[in-house]
């Protein structure tokens, strides 16, 4: 159970709470707002913990999150959402890997920061090839670190007066209430993101129809807990119009709690936080292609298997993210597109729970569906309202993602 928790609390966890915070005070524009987006991102979290929660009850196989589209819709479009999913998360450990390798060049005199990140991917993979038990083993390590770090950061409401915040002169908010406090959930939902991706490891957690559902609850709440008492902090020692004209949040708060050895510190950790967020991909995201590759919309040599743990999927997913180094800007251009999909896709997930079967659904679960796929529509809504050219091509990719799954789906043996 603690590995599960642990596994819920690293898919979320990622880099973003050490700058988020920054983009959404200046989004929201005062300070209540700013609590109030936290607030609701905490409160569609649980939501959403709760259906996937039920979801992976009624589907404890590996890479669920492939198989709930499969089953309730089909093949290809599970494809679709996976494959951008997959491209998404890719990108993503890239670019992760990139920012550590920026952070070690000190360290590394004269190697080039693309060999570097190239090198901590490779690392990581053959940490994976050693097992689940082994790779989370030092995923519990990694994340506890990460949580040590968010913790001291919250120490500081006790610890700094409030008085060292910095004053800044304010400029003034000229977007309104909705497109505000809009734009604001987006960046805060982003942030409680990943915790969908536990159910890809349903046929390998022991007593899995129990374990699961509880770990993915409980991991969210202290999710939840940590993110709104490390928002506190950061108002708390900083200001709130200070937070929002800053971007090395973290450090800041940091440097006020150890002096000059605070940057330093607070470097480790996030060399700390890179290994373990390309970790954690390199845990979830190979077992979807494996899904993938048995129902015949990948190549079934994707899903081979050595010396009893499955490799195909896991050079996939590390070449992908290697390429993804060196292919940089055009991916992080895909990124943006893929953001509008990925609110679609999240509601269409929690609405398979209606065709996958199973015991009755509770009432306290039909809520929970229902205001995590209206928050998706929310996000959506306001992506196409305020960066519609994001929408309108992600909807283009998802189109020729559908084809290209269509063609895949034909002629691949299943």
């Amino acid at each position: 159970m603690f590995d599960v928790v642990m596994l819920v609390i690293s898919l979320v966890i990622g880099m973003g709470i050490f700058r988020a915070p920054a983009t959404v005070a200046q989004r929201s524009g005062s300070e209540t707002l700013f609590y109030l987006a936290w607030i609701a991102g905490g409160v569609i979290a649980i939501c959403g913990a709760l259906a996937f929660a039920d979801i992976g009850r009624r589907m404890p196989v590996t890479g669920a999150y492939y198989r709930i589209f499969a089953t309730a819709y089909h093949p290809v479009v599970a494809f679709a959402v996976n494959v951008i999913i997959l491209v998404s998360n890719a990108a993503s450990a890239a670019g992760v890997a990139i920012i550590g390798a920026e952070y070690l060049a000190s360290w590394l005199p004269g190697v080039h920061t693309s060999i570097t990140a190239t090198s901590m991917i490779i690392a990581l993979y053959g940490l994976n090839l050693l097992g689940l038990r082994t790779s989370a083993t030092v995923q519990n390590v990694l994340i506890g670190i990460k949580i040590a770090m968010l913790l001291c950061i919250i120490s500081a409401l006790f610890v700094i007066d409030s008085s060292a915040g910095i004053v800044v002169a304010t400029s003034p908010h000229d977007t309104g209430l909705w497109e505000s406090f809009g734009l604001a959930l987006i960046a805060v939902s982003f942030t409680y993101g990943g915790y969908q991706s536990t159910i890809n490891f349903g046929g390998e957690i022991t007593n899995s129809t129990k374990k699961m559902p509880l770990a993915i609850v409980l991991g969210v709440l202290i999710i939840t807990l940590i993110y709104l008492l490390a928002n506190l902090a950061y108002v708390h020692v900083l200001g709130f119009d200070q937070l929002a004209h800053s971007t090395s949040i973290a450090a800041m708060v940091v440097d006020r709690l150890f002096g000059p050895a605070g940057s330093t510190i607070l470097s480790a950790v996030l060399v700390i936080s890179v290994f373990g967020y390309i970790n954690v991909a390199m845990l979830s995201n190979p077992r979807v292609i494996d899904a993938m590759s048995e129902d015949g919309v990948l190549p079934a040599g994707l899903s081979s298997t050595s010396g009893g743990f499955r490799h195909g999927s896991l050079i996939a997913f590390t070449f992908l993210s290697v390429a993804c180094v060196y292919l940089g800007e055009s991916f992080e251009k895909i990124l943006n597109y893929t953001i509008f999909i990925d609110a679609i896709g999240l509601a269409c997930g929690a609405i398979s729970i209606y065709w996958l079967g199973g015991q009755r659904i509770r009432p306290h679960i039909h809520f929970a569906v229902g205001v995590f796929v209206l928050s998706c529509v929310f996000t959506a809504v306001n992506i196409f309202l305020f960066d519609t050219q994001a929408a309108v091509y992600g909807m283009g990719l998802f189109a020729v993602v559908i084809g290209a799954g269509i063609v895949m789906y034909r002629i691949t043996p299943r």
